[in-house]
């Protein structure tokens, strides 16, 4: 299991990788990409820490502009 430091800098990598996981030619974000990633964080993880990956992982998305954050959600309801 890797430790919750670990987890972190496996996630910082990924988020730092973001920029390169967009086609520079139409602007497509490689999801397929970063959900293998993610997956592999995730098999590494305790049961614990699932949750803190899928918060972090939400979070770079919605930074990235890739998802909508909470509050934009809900205004569009």
């Amino acid at each position: 299991m890797l430790s919750r430091a670990e987890i972190d800098r496996c996630l910082d990598t990924l988020q730092d990788q973001l920029p390169n996981l967009r086609s520079d030619e139409d602007a497509d974000f490689d999801f397929l990409t970063f959900q293998a990633e993610a997956d592999r964080i995730r098999a590494g993880a305790a049961a614990e820490d699932l949750e803190h990956i899928r918060g972090r992982l939400q979070a770079m998305l919605e930074q990235a502009g890739l998802i909508p954050t909470d509050a934009e959600a809900e205004r569009r309801r």
